[in-house]
């Protein structure tokens, strides 16, 4: 039976969470600091992309209040990152739509504090005597338990599909979808471990990229992608495609075909339709899982579109 994905006493690697802290401190702390920074210019009572949601509203569950204490559940055994309507957001004792009623007034400077608390208290995690090798130890998540450097690092996801709901792409700062993409390979990598499936793939952007490569039952490595060719399976696109694509806010295969999203050995990435079909809950699950079908079911859309799909 596979071990579970981020055992602090097993052997072997786990993702994010064997990398060197400092390295995984200066990512997160980045990609906040980039989501305060870009928070801070935004006109908050201006629509989001998500339905009926300002952008106050998007914002708001992403920070700490005192009524919701951003990561202070994976210390005492609670969900981590706690999946909020959109299963993305927050961990508090209140959901999302209702955290956003209670400060429907905040303005840009609270929201800010928010957002520079919850960066705070996911950097005193990192640093603190739970990082370390403490930050293997698994803890629970929307998706099932992840090491608790991993749970801290996937706030990076939430922060940049979030920071895509209300900005263009092109004013997301490059650190943020950095993260993003870093946080996505490594939960990828963690349940693919876990399911005790044999997985190499890698992702890569304009601004860089991960791989990731599966080391046995509940064991794997997530690193950056060196600027060379990828000897992987590889997605290869824009961030902003990539993480949209992930996160369900758009289809993959449209992204697809028209040459914006592509593959690099199409049945070396469909290793990893069986991870997805096992995690019900995973943000954009259904999207991808829809178009892993369309790309393996039959390969005869992979046939016709294959100009699309690769170099």
């Amino acid at each position: 039976m596979p071990a579970e994905a981020g055992g602090a006493g097993d052997a072997g690697p786990r993702g994010l969470a064997s990398a060197p802290v400092a390295d995984v401190v200066a990512l997160v702390g980045q990609a906040w600091d980039a989501a305060c920074t870009l928070a801070a210019g935004l006109d908050l009572d201006r629509p989001s992309r998500r339905p009926g949601r300002s952008v106050r509203d998007v914002l708001v569950p992403l920070g700490s209040w005192p009524e919701h204490e951003r990561f202070s559940a994976l210390l005492d055994g609670g969900p981590a990152d706690g999946a909020g309507q959109d299963g993305t957001a927050g961990d508090g004792p209140l959901d999302d739509d209702t955290l956003a009623a209670v400060h429907a007034g905040a303005g840009t400077a609270a929201v800010t504090a928010a957002l520079r608390r919850a960066r705070d208290g996911a950097l005193a995690l990192l640093s603190g005597p739970d990082g370390g090798q403490g930050g293997r130890r698994p803890v629970a998540s929307p998706v099932g338990p992840l090491p608790l450097t991993c749970a801290i690092a996937a706030s990076c996801y939430d922060l940049a599909v979030h920071a895509l709901d209300v900005a263009d792409a092109d004013d997301v700062p490059g650190p943020l979808l950095t993260a993003g993409i870093a946080a996505l390979v490594d939960v990828t990598g963690a349940l693919a471990a876990r399911s005790g499936t044999a997985a190499r793939f890698a992702v890569r952007t304009p601004q860089g990229g991960w791989a990731c490569v599966t080391r046995g039952p509940g064991a794997w490595t997530t690193s950056p992608l060196d600027g060379g060719p990828a000897d992987l399976p590889l997605l290869e696109g824009a961030a902003a495609d990539v993480l949209d694509a992930s996160a369900g806010r758009r289809s993959p295969v449209p992204l697809l075909a028209a040459r914006r999203l592509r593959l690099h050995d199409v049945p070396g990435l469909m290793a990893l339709l069986p991870v997805l079909e096992a995690v019900p809950g995973l943000p954009g699950g259904a999207a991808l899982r829809t178009t892993a079908r369309v790309l393996g079911g039959t390969g005869r859309l992979v046939g016709r579109l294959g100009p699309a799909l690769r170099r």
